[in-house]
């Protein structure tokens, strides 16, 4: 019996760490790395906000498939917009009296720009830009050529750029002008759809 409560003792002192420890913060010293020279202390713990943000991103699209694989169940709404010489058009996707998506195009003399915003509690949650650039401006010919185009991709959670991939790899920089840049789009649609 005395072995027996020896090795549950002696198991229990080698078992893994708790859940609490893991959670445990590290500090370092950002100047010189340098135990015992600490000059400035930080505070380095796990990066949680990551994990949630990967899981806001996965929720979001998920939302956003199955909304586009719903379409033909949701009220359509068509709009011509006079936003130019060009013109342009918004179509709509209604639930009862909330809007769940908008796809908007921008034509342009150089190229045309289409937008894709999959809103939820009326605010933009997922984002889908693409702007394709002509060799030729609209007016010289009707079959233009597309020069080159740009699609991005983002995820906004409260107005703010959780990820953004353009032309397939991811943007890590600049998130500040971008959400600025979304706000104002989304602002100008509702006016224009209005």
């Amino acid at each position: 019996m005395f072995r027996l409560i020896i090795i549950a003792i002696w198991v229990m002192g080698c078992a893994n760490p708790s859940v609490n420890n893991k959670l445990q913060q590290e500090v370092i010293d950002s100047n010189t790395l340098w135990p015992g020279n600490f000059k400035k202390k930080e505070v380095i713990s796990t990066n949680i906000s990551t994990e949630a943000d990967s899981l806001y991103n996965v929720n979001i699209i998920r939302y956003a498939d199955s909304l586009d694989s719903k379409i033909n169940t949701l009220k359509k709404v068509k709009k011509n917009l006079d936003v130019s010489s060009e013109g342009g058009e918004a179509v709509l996707y209604l639930s009862g009296k909330d809007t769940l998506k908008i796809n908007i195009t921008f034509y342009r003399e150089m190229g045309k720009s289409v937008y894709v915003l999959y809103l939820r509690n009326s605010y933009p949650v997922f984002y889908i830009g693409t702007t394709f650039f002509y060799k030729e401006p609209i007016y010289i010919s009707k079959d233009v050529k597309i020069d080159s185009t740009t699609v991005d991709k983002i995820v906004l959670r409260n107005n703010n750029v959780i990820s953004w991939l353009q032309n397939g790899g991811e943007i890590t920089k600049k998130y500040e002008e971008k959400e600025q840049e979304v706000r104002e789009l989304y602002s100008e649609i509702q006016t224009l759809i209005r």
